[in-house]
């Protein structure tokens, strides 16, 4: 919780000051500010190993789905596939209203 004088904007560090003048302007209005500042976004992981085989990434399949802050700002849902025994990549990046961004399906050895 963060406490502010509603009159001149002052930043109460503590919420001992609260309640007393401000010390800059003298005013008893305070403004109270809640909430939650995370960003929490819907998604899965998944990923598969092979104690008998070394990858140097460790896993040998990953599956990603959920959503994600896209390159522009704006959030998007993205399912991703990561099969490194096939050396297959597979992507697709849709906005909020399903429309796609961005589709790719290549063997992970050319992904970039």
């Amino acid at each position: 919780m963060a406490a502010q004088c509603a009159n001149c904007g002052f930043i109460f560090k503590s919420s001992e000051e609260v309640g007393q003048p401000c010390p800059r302007c003298g005013s008893l209005d305070v403004k109270l500010k809640t909430g939650d500042r995370g960003k929490g976004h819907e998604g899965a992981k998944e990923k598969r190993y092979d104690p008998t085989k070394k990858h140097r990434h460790g896993s040998y399949y990953t599956l990603e789905k959920g959503e994600r802050i896209g390159k522009d700002g704006k959030l998007v849902l993205i399912e991703r596939v990561i099969d490194r025994d096939s050396d297959h990549y597979t992507e697709v990046v849709k906005d909020k209203d399903g429309n796609v961004i961005a589709n790719k399906d290549e063997r992970l050895s050319e992904h970039k």
